[in-house]
């Protein structure tokens, strides 16, 4: 059975998966109108009768982990239509992919229904926490909030130059738009135009989430809290490891979707990956 490759914007193609994720999960067409699939994210399928019935998608990551640099794939849309399953075609994309790969580091998200497909592949399950500092803010600012949809968004995902050399990815920002024009973020992006940052960030009750901090040059936590628009913060909590020297913050553990790693030589279990960055 033949396994079909794409690694391009392109339209037939997309129609034809998206018509299987839309079933599975939800509509890809907003992220394919953006033009944003580049020859970093393959798309693996298998189809009959003129259909893709089974997609295993990957995305090639440049990972900065504990200092250093590596390659590695996010595996994703993992899908097989219903009255195709039980026939093995996850199984013949899995096994394709990894001998492609088999020397690459890969992780992914899974389905609670699924978590015992991986492990038949290497891949081994790791518990994720979640980065918290207590911090008091009580800003009397403006909000300048930002459209999903700006320049100015985009501006800011492209060239950020904060990252966490704990663990963080340099080169997802079109999986960073992804999450930005799916739209559940589209209410909480702030700019803060005196630090050249923007925030995507929520209040609950005395609880600040800290999404993402996107920053177009060197700041400091101290300098972020200041210009922070929000009051009556008690405790701040990220959605990835962060970076700033000057900031003193514990890892809670914290419920989240299963996560599998597969040839990672450390433990991942005591870290965040950056929510924008899943795919």
């Amino acid at each position: 059975m033949q396994i079909l490759f794409n690694n391009g914007n392109n339209i037939e193609y997309q129609a034809k998966l998206n018509k299987l994720l839309k079933d599975i999960f939800f509509d890809f067409q907003f992220w394919y109108d953006l033009n944003l699939w580049d020859d970093k994210y393959e798309s693996y399928s298998i189809m009959e009768d003129g259909e893709i019935v089974s997609n295993i998608s990957v995305f090639k990551t440049r990972v900065l982990l504990n200092g250093k640099e590596y390659s590695a794939l996010s595996l994703g849309s993992v899908a097989t239509k219903q009255e195709y399953r039980g026939r093995g075609f996850s199984r013949m994309l899995m096994e394709h992919i990894l001998k492609k790969y088999d020397n690459t580091p890969m992780y992914l998200w899974a389905n609670e229904s699924v978590v015992d497909f991986y492990p038949k592949f290497g891949f081994e399950l790791v518990n994720e926490k979640l980065p918290v500092c207590r911090c008091s803010i009580n800003n009397n600012k403006k909000q300048e909030k930002l459209e999903y949809n700006s320049k100015k968004v985009w501006n800011y995902i492209y060239n950020r130059k904060n990252f966490s050399s704990k663990l963080d990815c340099l080169n997802t920002q079109s999986i960073n738009i992804f999450h930005v024009h799916w739209g559940y973020l589209k209410d909480n992006i702030y700019e803060l135009p005196e630090i050249d940052t923007m925030v995507i960030a929520e209040k609950d009750g005395t609880t600040l989430k800290l999404t993402g901090v996107f920053s177009l040059r060197s700041i400091s936590f101290t300098e972020l809290v200041r210009h922070l628009p929000f009051s009556d913060v008690e405790k701040i909590e990220f959605g990835f490891m962060p970076y700033w020297d000057d900031l003193d913050y514990v890892m809670e553990d914290y419920e989240t979707g299963p996560i599998f790693v597969r040839g990672v030589n450390c433990d991942l279990g005591g870290l965040k990956f950056p929510e924008l960055s899943i795919t």
